[in-house]
């Protein structure tokens, strides 16, 4: 049984106020089914089509950081219909892109879990002063591609931990309210939390896997989130102006790509077999 609440879709009011409160919310219904079966279909040929693009990392974790470069099909994805509109109000004054990519875990290689940590170690803190009502700079959404359950490898966090600078303070600070909360749900579950929360990922059994997706984003006038994201020209230049302002959190790797006309030599020598 979870041991966190989890909202549908229109629970808005809901959602918001126990993410103020909390650092986090569950939302169920994220992605519908037919999304789902696109996505893992998407993952499995990727994979399949370009393996040296995928790692694995030293954990084995499959991933892809920049699969929106050469897959325009992927663009629907970047603000999900059921939860763009949450990010974006948490977000204020409006979300901004950070990172697209997908975790894969292969069965085999689920009981390789993490250390809690913080996201974000590559951009400073004190570059970043626009915090926004809800309490967070920078915002990720998780959405499962496959159930999780207690069995599988499974996203954990410390709610309300963002404020402090180690778990051990946490703990101390916390008291008796501290809690390590994993979040399980079937496929199409959506977990939205500020990355200056405490999280991890626990391992589950050895044989079971997970696939997610992950959107990440900072808020209106804080820096790029990352040094690496390439953001392709379709979206950087795109003539929506206000899909063209969402792409606008451009990093240092992303002004180089544009800087060398979006050739393919640059996305290879950045991305195809570098670690991920």
């Amino acid at each position: 049984m979870a041991d966190h609440p989890t909202f549908t879709p229109d629970q808005t009011g809901a959602i918001l106020d126990f993410f103020r409160g909390q650092g986090y919310a569950v939302i169920s219904d994220a992605l519908q089914a037919d999304e789902i079966a696109l996505l893992n279909d998407f993952v499995d040929r990727s994979q399949g089509e370009m393996p040296g693009e995928w790692g694995p990392d030293a954990r084995g974790c499959l991933s892809h950081g920049q699969i929106l470069v050469n897959h325009p099909e992927l663009d629907p994805f970047v603000q999900y219909a059921t939860t763009f509109p949450l990010i974006d109000a948490i977000m204020a004054p409006g979300a901004r892109f950070a990172q697209f990519d997908f975790r894969d875990i292969p069965a085999g290689k689920g009981d390789i879990g993490m250390k809690f940590h913080k996201d974000g170690l590559n951009y400073q803190p004190e570059r970043a002063p626009t915090t926004g009502p809800y309490g967070c700079k920078y915002l990720c959404a998780i959405y499962h591609l496959s159930d999780v359950d207690a069995s599988t490898p499974k996203f954990c966090v410390v709610p309300q931990s963002s404020p402090y600078a180690t778990l051990e303070e946490a703990q101390q600070q916390q008291g008796d309210d501290y809690r390590e909360v994993p979040i399980i749900g079937p496929a199409g579950t959506g977990v939205l939390y500020g990355i200056e929360l405490f999280h991890t990922r626990l391992p589950g059994e050895r044989d079971k896997g997970r696939r997610t997706q992950h959107n990440y984003f900072s808020s209106k006038g804080n820096p790029a989130l990352t040094s690496w994201v390439l953001v392709p020209e379709r979206l950087g230049a795109h003539p929506d102006p206000a899909l063209r302002a969402y792409f606008s959190a451009w990093p240092e790797s992303t002004q180089a790509f544009a800087d060398a006309g979006y050739s393919r030599e640059f996305y290879d020598n950045h991305v195809v077999g570098k670690p991920t």
